[in-house]
């Protein structure tokens, strides 16, 4: 077999920017006929993966409050041979458009690692590396090189995103990723409304100061 090794967005990473016109990880839609370099840069991507029986697609975050964790939605299995212990499902559901949730409506295995902080580079680079061994053992693409870990893991099922809505709009403050925030928390405010939880929370990508039209913060609870 095959195996690619691919920059996604090859441009972003020359600027050292997240994206050069829109977010690449939202643009992995079959139907997409977008102009954005980042839209032709997922046709292109998309034509590749449909060659490909798995993916596993590495993120880094530039947030220093998130933790490293793994998204997937039909990939536990393969998941729990690697050193991660936080796992969020449904994201395909909630922000439509990323690479793994392109290889789920194709009925392909398909990981999104976020592997951390891009400050923390050598620990988080060591646990990317460690990934792409696990993956590739999986599928038998190499020799056993890297032994499997079995820790603990915990899995957060998420079902709610919050959009930035206009300028008005703040976050109370800055959500660490996987923190849980009790019933009746107000997350948010805009000049018409006030976001509070209904129930206890789990949040993700709770960080301040992002653009009007980008995701304010995702919700999700822990399964058991």
């Amino acid at each position: 077999g095959s195996v690619y090794f691919v920059f996604a967005n090859p441009r972003a990473i020359e600027k050292n920017i997240r994206f050069t016109e829109k977010n690449l990880n939202r643009c992995f839609i079959s139907t997409n006929t977008g102009d954005a370099y980042e839209d032709n840069r997922a046709r292109e991507l998309m034509r590749l993966l449909d060659e490909c029986d798995a993916l596993l697609d590495l993120h880094s975050s530039i947030s220093s409050d998130t933790k490293p964790f793994i998204i997937t939605d039909n990939g536990l299995e393969l998941s729990a041979k690697m050193n991660f212990e936080l796992i969020a499902t449904g994201f395909d559901t909630v922000e439509p458009g990323g690479s793994d949730g392109y290889m789920l409506n194709n009925k392909k295995i398909g990981l999104c690692l976020e592997c951390g902080y891009l400050g923390a580079s050598s620990e988080n680079s060591d646990l990317a590396y460690d990934s792409i061994v696990q993956f590739l053992q999986h599928y038998n693409s190499i020799e056993k090189i890297n032994s499997e870990h079995e820790i603990s893991q915990k899995v957060v099922h998420v079902d709610e995103v919050q959009i930035v809505t206009d300028d008005s709009f703040q976050m109370t403050r800055s959500f660490a990723d996987f923190e849980t925030v009790p019933a009746g928390t107000v997350l948010a405010r805009d000049d018409k409304n006030e976001y509070k939880t209904t129930k206890e929370r789990v949040v993700i990508f709770g960080s301040a100061g992002k653009p009007v039209g980008a995701e304010a913060y995702i919700l999700g609870d822990w399964q058991k």
